[in-house]
């Protein structure tokens, strides 16, 4: 059986436009706050505050492209310094 993490991640990576924030997003909480400018809060039928989400995992995941908190993307919230 599928966990809600593993379908919010696989849903991610089939739709280009979420793949395409993902990408750029440090850790969920960024991927989160792009993609509410759009009306999100949801995907494959996963409320993203859903406490069954693992938010570590979903973090490893966001990191796995290369944009951590520590390791920003240049345009970042992190690399401004807002959240740091």
């Amino acid at each position: 059986m599928t966990t809600k993490t593993q379908r919010l991640i696989k849903r991610i990576e089939e739709k280009e436009s979420f793949y395409d924030i993902a990408y750029l997003s440090e850790d969920f909480e960024t991927f989160i706050f792009e993609v509410a400018e759009w009306g999100v809060d949801h995907i494959g039928g996963v409320d993203f505050d859903d406490p069954e989400v693992n938010r570590g995992m979903m973090d490893a995941f966001f990191g796995s492209f290369g944009c951590t908190p520590d390791n920003p993307h240049p345009c970042s919230k992190y690399a401004s310094g807002v959240l740091s």
